[in-house]
């Protein structure tokens, strides 16, 4: 896999969590949308260099909200983007 088809799919995932959230946590829409926004930006920004600090954001992210763990790569998807790069 491409990174670009990397930070696609995890674009449309991460539009699907964000209305998942907003549905059960209306209350809380300010901070999704902080989170949301927030790794949208560093998946636009997005290098094979940089997959480390969005693996680190979104650890963080998942420590607020555990719908975001669907986001985490898995260690064969991240080796695959690695190899991909050289």
């Amino acid at each position: 896999m491409k990174l670009r088809e990397f930070k696609s799919k995890q674009l449309a995932k991460l539009m699907e969590i964000k209305k998942q959230l907003t549905e059960k946590y209306p209350e809380k829409n300010e901070r999704i949308r902080y989170i949301v926004d927030m790794l949208v930006h560093k998946l636009y920004n997005l290098r094979v260099y940089t997959l480390t600090d969005y693996l680190h954001t979104l650890y963080l992210a998942t420590r607020e909200f555990a719908e975001f763990e669907q986001l985490i790569p898995s260690p064969d998807e991240v080796e695959e983007l690695l190899r991909s790069a050289e």
